[in-house]
């Protein structure tokens, strides 16, 4: 069967661009991407690069997050153990006013005793999860209520300051949405130095679980920000406007 004919409207746009670009000629290349199921062994290859790559210089890497963190107006404090973690969320939570916090349920939070430093200081903290006594409604109604969020990441990207919040047990999204201040803890091993090494990392595990992924990845790169037409700036508008990232490490 012939393949169909190129409309003449795209033929005409391609060419524009193509001429744009200083090209007479389509570029023909094969994919940078062969299919996934006929990659799984050498992406396993690519990955084991990735993470003996990550422990080498995960001094460095840490240093680099810490670094980009800040230029992207992240609030950083490097903590040296989980305690020092725990009594870095108590005095963001003491500095800023936070009564009400509420926190994500994940495993980070059994190392790391948030709850207890929080009450030392006069907060309350509420853990974001549904069970037999709470409804999702008041859980979101928790959440907006919320002075402060505190959650863990999966991964922290220190190219780009970007902590990567995929589902997981113990993941409540609004956790780190709805609330107006946000602390996010990051452990060492969490630290990624390219957003190619995350890509990576996914697309191995998008092939194990045969192409099924999550339904959402959340970017959180730095305090909420939005800009109408006229380039106003506003922060705070989509999301927490005073982010800290509190590295372990």
């Amino acid at each position: 069967m012939p393949a169909p004919e190129e409309h003449p409207n795209k033929a005409a746009f391609l060419k524009r661009v193509r001429e744009a670009l200083g090209r007479s000629e389509p570029v023909l290349h094969p994919p940078d991407h062969p299919p996934l199921r006929a990659n799984a062994v050498r992406q396993q290859e690519k990955i084991r690069t990735v993470v003996a790559r990550n422990e080498a210089r995960r001094a460095q890497t840490l240093d680099r997050l810490a670094q980009t963190a800040a230029a992207a107006s992240w609030s950083v404090r490097r903590a040296r153990d989980a305690a020092d973690a725990a009594d870095a969320v108590a005095q963001i939570a003491q500095r800023t006013g936070a009564k009400n916090v509420v926190r994500s349920a994940e495993d980070i939070f059994k190392r790391v005793d948030v709850d207890g430093a929080l009450r030392s200081v006069g907060a309350s903290p509420a853990v974001l999860a549904s069970g037999r006594s709470r409804r999702k409604d008041q859980l979101r109604e928790a959440a907006f209520r919320a002075d402060m969020g505190v959650t863990g990441v999966a991964y922290a990207v220190a190219e780009t300051a970007s902590c990567v919040v995929v589902p997981r047990r113990g993941v409540a999204r609004l956790a780190s949405l709805a609330p107006p201040s946000l602390a996010l803890i990051v452990e060492p091993e969490q630290v990624l130095e390219t957003l190619d090494d995350f890509f990576a990392l996914t697309r191995l595990e998008r092939m194990q679980s045969r192409s099924r992924s999550p339904n959402y990845v959340n970017f959180i790169s730095g305090p909420s920000r939005t800009a109408d037409i006229e380039q106003t700036l506003t922060i705070g508008v989509h999301g927490p406007g005073d982010v800290h990232l509190i590295i372990i490490g």
